[in-house]
C-alpha cells in the first residue's frame, strides 16, 4: 500500500530500517543513519565477533553499539509523532486511552501483548525501564473485541477449551463455565502452541515425503528393460514362419496393453500427488503463519481458525506410487502361451529362453569331492579312481563322502533354466541344494536330506528323489539322456527337468515341487569312474 497520507509518509520516514517500526530509542551511527537500539544490537550479535561493525545500509565501518550516541530530537519527534496521531491530531477519530492511568488518563501510543494492556507515553518508558525487551510492544491494535469481554467490559484472561470463548475473571465467578476446561491464555497458547508443532511436523514430514514421490512420479516410469528384451527378441521372430508372426503380433498387443495401462495409472496418481502436495503446502504455510504471531489473543484466534484444516492436512493419506514392475519373464511366458508355441517350435524357443534368461555357471571347486576334477574353465566335472584333488586350505564347504560338487551361482529369487550334457557312460545325479546341505555322511547325498532335491540316473534306472524318498521316473525312456535342462521357478515353487534330444525334441522326465526358504544352488554326483563318466555345463542353454 503506497503512504498517500502524510501521516503515513511521516511514519514512514520516522520507522527504523531494521524491525521497520517507529524508532524505539533511536542511536546515530557515524554515518548519519538512525536505527533502534535493540535493533542495531542484535545486528551486531549476528556477525562476527572478529569483523569491524557496519552499517547495515552503507556499511561503513563504527566501533560498536555501546558507544553509538542517542538520538535525543529524533526520539522526541516520534513521541510527539504518537501522540499527535494517536490524540487524533493527525488522523483523528477516536482515541484509546491509557489503562494504566487512573484519574484522567492519557491517550494510548503502545500495546504491550504480553500484559494485555494499552501505554500511553510516560507508562511506555517506565514499562519498557522495567521489562526491557522481555514484553513485545506493537501499535494499538486497530480492533479491542478480542482483548475485553463483550459482556463485563473487562480485560479477558482465560479461554475456555469446550466453547472455544474468552473469558474475563468475572465470567468464572458467574460459574457458568465451572464444569468446563478453563485455561489462561499462556496456558492455552502453549498447549495450542504444542498441538500445532505436533500437527506441523506430520504436515512437514508429508510434504517431504509427497515432493519427493512427485518428483519421481513426474520423472516417470524408468525401467526400460522389457522394451530391450522385445527387441532382442524380434531380431529372432522376425526370421520365422507364419506362426513366429502370430507370435509377434499377440506379443506387440501385450505389450502396448501393458504400457497403456501403466501410464494410465502413473498419470492418475500423479494428480492425486500433485493435489495432497497442494493441500500440505498450504497447511505448512497457515502453521508457520500462526506460530510466528507474538501476540497470544491473535495468537488464539488464528490458531482456531485454520487448526481444522491443518488437522485435515495432517491426517492426509499420501498416494502411493504404483509398484514399478520388474521385467517379468514368467509373467510374459504365460501372458504370449509360449508353452504352446515352444511344442512346435522348439528348437527356436530354446534360443529365446536362453536369451530371456542368460546364465553362465561355473563349478565351486570349494565344494567338489576330493576325487573330481575340474577343467580349468570350472565347466567340466569327471571322477576318476585312486585321484584325489588337491584339498589344501579351507575345507569346510568340501564334501567328504559323496562324489558331488555344487556351483558358484545362486537364485534367490525369478525363473532360471541351465543345461548340461552327460557323458555316455555316466551315472549322475543333478539337482538343487542349500548351503546348509550336509558334507560328510550317507545324508549328504543329494536328496537324501531336507536341503536338496535331486533327479538321477543310476543301474539304467531315472529316479527322482527328495527327503530320501525314492520315485521312479521316465517311465518309457529307454537311452540315457545325454542333454538334460533344468528350469527353476523360485517363486513358483517348481524344479522341472527335461531331456532334450535331437532336433530339439524335449521330454518332461520330473517336476518337484517345493517351498524354498533359502538361497539354492544347482548341484551334480557323479557316480562312475569310466572314461566316459563327465559333466559338462552348457554356456548360453
Amino acid at each position: 500500500m503506497s503512504q498517500s497520507k502524510p501521516e503515513e509518509r511521516l511514519a514512514l520516514e520516522l520507522s527504523c530500517a531494521i524491525c521497520l517500526q517507529l524508532y524505539r530509542d533511536p542511536v546515530a551511527l557515524p554515518c548519519g543513519h538512525n536505527y533502534c537500539l535493540g535493533c542495531i544490537q542484535n545486528a551486531a550479535s549476528a556477525e562476527d565477533p572478529k569483523s569491524p561493525r557496519r552499517c547495515p545500509e552503507c556499511r561503513e565501518e563504527y566501533r560498536s553499539p555501546e558507544t553509538l550516541p542517542k538520538n535525543f530530537k529524533l526520539s522526541s519527534i516520534v513521541d510527539g509523532f504518537l501522540v499527535a496521531t494517536t490524540g487524533g491530531g493527525l488522523k483523528g477519530g477516536p482515541t484509546t486511552p491509557c489503562d494504566l492511568c487512573l484519574d484522567d488518563p492519557n491517550t494510548a501510543v503502545k500495546f504491550c501483548t504480553r500484559c494485555e494492556m494499552s501505554l500511553c507515553s510516560s507508562h511506555l518508558k517506565k514499562h519498557e525501564e522495567r521489562h526491557r525487551s522481555l514484553h513485545v510492544l506493537v501499535e494499538l491494535p486497530a480492533e479491542r473485541d478480542g482483548k475485553r469481554c463483550p459482556v463485563h467490559l473487562k480485560v479477558t484472561e482465560y479461554l475456555c477449551a469446550q466453547e472455544r470463548l474468552f473469558l474475563c475473571s468475572e465470567c468464572l465467578m458467574e460459574g457458568t463455565h465451572q464444569h468446563h476446561e478453563v485455561q489462561t491464555f499462556e496456558v492455552a497458547k502453549e498447549e495450542m502452541k504444542r498441538v500445532l508443532e505436533e500437527l506441523g511436523k506430520s504436515v512437514s514430514d508429508k510434504l517431504q515425503m509427497t515432493e519427493a514421490l512427485l518428483k519421481r512420479a513426474s520423472e516417470g516410469p524408468t525401467d526400460k528393460a522389457e522394451d530391450k528384451l522385445v527387441a532382442r527378441a524380434n531380431i529372432l521372430l522376425d526370421n520365422m514362419t507364419s506362426l513366429i508372426t502370430t507370435y509377434k503380433s499377440r506379443m506387440s498387443t501385450v505389450m502396448d496393453d501393458k504400457l497403456h495401462s501403466r501410464d494410465k495409472s502413473w498419470q492418475a496418481n500423479l494428480c492425486d500427488l500433485e493435489g495432497c502436495l497442494h493441500q500440505l503446502q498450504e497447511a505448512q504455510k497457515c502453521t508457520g503463519e500462526v506460530l510466528s504471531q507474538s501476540s497470544e489473543v491473535l495468537f488464539i484466534q488464528n490458531y482456531l481458525n485454520v487448526e481444522a484444516r491443518i488437522r485435515q492436512a495432517a491426517n492426509v493419506t499420501i498416494p502411493a506410487l504404483p509398484s514399478q514392475e520388474s521385467s517379468n519373464a514368467k509373467q510374459l511366458r504365460s501372458n504370449l502361451r509360449t508353452d504352446a508355441f515352444h511344442a512346435e517350435m522348439s528348437l527356436l524357443l530354446e534360443y529365446l529362453h536362453g536369451l530371456m534368461n542368460p546364465l553362465d555357471l561355473t563349478f565351486n571347486p570349494a565344494t567338489a569331492h576330493p576325487s573330481l576334477l575340474l577343467s580349468g574353465d570350472l565347466k567340466t566335472v569327471k571322477q576318476c579312481a585312486g585321484v584325489k584333488s588337491s584339498t589344501n586350505g579351507d575345507q569346510s564347504e568340501r564334501f567328504s563322502t559323496a562324489t558331488q560338487v555344487m556351483c558358484s551361482q545362486s537364485f534367490s529369487t525369478g525363473v532360471h533354466m541351465w543345461a548340461v550334457e552327460v557323458g555316455p557312460g555316466c551315472m549322475w545325479s543333478l539337482g538343487l541344494c542349500y548351503k546348509s546341505i550336509p558334507r560328510k555322511g550317507d545324508h549328504s547325498r543329494l536328496g537324501h536330506n531336507t536341503s536338496s532335491w535331486r533327479l538321477q540316473w543310476k543301474n539304467k534306472k531315472l529316479t527322482a528323489c527328495y527327503d530320501s524318498a525314492n520315485v521312479a521316473v521316465g517311465e518309457g525312456l529307454v537311452m540315457p539322456p545325454k542333454k538334460v535342462e533344468v528350469t527353476l521357478d523360485y517363486e513358483g515353487g517348481t524344479i522341472a527337468f527335461h531331456s532334450s534330444g535331437q532336433g530339439g525334441r524335449r521330454q518332461h522326465l520330473h517336476t518337484f515341487s517345493a517351498v524354498f526358504k533359502d538361497t539354492v544352488y544347482p548341484a551334480f554326483g557323479i557316480h562312475s569312474t569310466s572314461e566316459e563318466s563327465w559333466i559338462t555345463l552348457l554356456s548360453g542353454a
